[in-house]
């Protein structure tokens, strides 16, 4: 069965427990390369955060999961996009982590400078 793009983000924060709200951050960052480019950035700059890597089967999304954090980048390579996804428990400051994915993504070549 395969699953609509969007789905997986829904999938991810339906996977935490209803009693525990989740907090969601989005963000994106400019993709230079193709789609094979952005997949290999996306899952470097996951590791080097200290998550472990996951690439999807249809090569459009990498996830990265730490104890119950979750990250998914989904790349949209003939857009020049990379769409970033972080999920942690309520409460949660997200915004140190994205800072953080974002410079690894763009060191990673993976951002028009």
């Amino acid at each position: 069965m395969r699953l609509p793009h969007l789905a997986v983000p829904a999938l991810l924060a339906a996977a935490i427990p209803a009693a525990q709200a989740a907090t969601v951050t989005t963000g994106w960052e400019a993709n230079a390369g193709n789609q094979d480019q952005c997949i290999a950035t996306a899952a470097d700059a996951i590791g080097r955060t200290g998550f472990r890597v996951t690439i999807a089967q249809d090569r459009q999304a990498v996830f990265g999961w730490r104890g119950e954090e979750n990250i998914s980048i989904r790349c949209i390579g003939d857009r020049g996009l990379a769409v970033i996804f972080i999920y942690t428990h309520a409460g949660r400051d997200n915004n140190q982590l994205m800072a953080i994915l974002r410079d690894e993504y763009r060191r990673g070549g993976g951002g028009k400078r």
